[in-house]
């Protein structure tokens, strides 16, 4: 029967997989096996898009994230591919959709959604005559940092990467992809760094902007 390129691709796939398990961790052949089977994955054209649709403006984030975990999960957990229960790409659009697409989705919401509750609190702290956005308000709030406690607070190792930076890349519009690719950090790491910040200083963030509306 003739193979069809689809089959070519998940041949190929499958064989990157089984090279890599046939590698103990950590050595160079595995490595190299897996970094041509995520480019393979990544390049296939064939990952899923779970509830496409939903998610409105923050659709792309969840996704990225959800990718980055998948593929963190397939290198370190490569032996765990059966070949004989389905293609490398069956494998890892199950993953996607059943696993690390629903688990990225509290993670991105829970941020978006407290920082939507901060500024509608403080909405209703200003004065009628309020010309000043809130979201400029929080921007200055953010940048006065009288304690140098937002700049000081950063991921280990990459100062640039403080929180103080990166309020003002998410005020500005950047995605998570965009700031992981400037800052060379995985999505994952900003995130969750950015998450915990926010609880952390959601009580001095809230008073610092109330102090400056009222």
């Amino acid at each position: 029967m003739h193979k069809t390129e689809q089959d070519e691709i998940d041949e190929v796939l499958k064989q990157l997989a089984l090279v890599a398990q046939q590698h103990p961790p950590l050595t160079h052949g595995r490595q190299l096996a897996l970094r041509q089977l995520v480019n393979g994955i990544l390049q296939s054209g064939r990952l899923c898009r779970p509830q496409q649709g939903q998610f409105s403006g923050v659709y792309q984030d969840i996704y990225d994230e959800a990718l980055q975990e998948l593929l963190l999960f397939v290198c370190q957990n490569i032996d765990k591919y059966d070949p004989e229960r389905g293609s490398v790409m069956a494998w890892v659009n199950t993953l996607l959709a059943r696993r690390f697409f629903r688990e990225a989705i509290p993670k991105l919401l829970s941020q978006r959604n407290f920082r939507v509750m901060t500024l509608s609190e403080l909405d209703n702290l200003a004065a009628p005559e309020e010309t000043e956005s809130l979201t400029e308000i929080f921007q200055q709030c953010i940048e006065s940092d009288p304690e140098n406690i937002f700049q000081k607070e950063h991921i280990e190792n990459y100062p640039s990467a403080n929180f103080q930076a990166l309020v003002k890349r998410r005020i500005s519009g950047q995605s998570w992809k965009e700031i992981s690719a400037d800052l060379e950090i995985k999505v994952s790491t900003v995130s969750s760094f950015y998450s915990r910040c926010l609880n952390k200083f959601s009580s001095k963030l809230k008073q610092y902007c109330i102090d400056n509306v009222t």
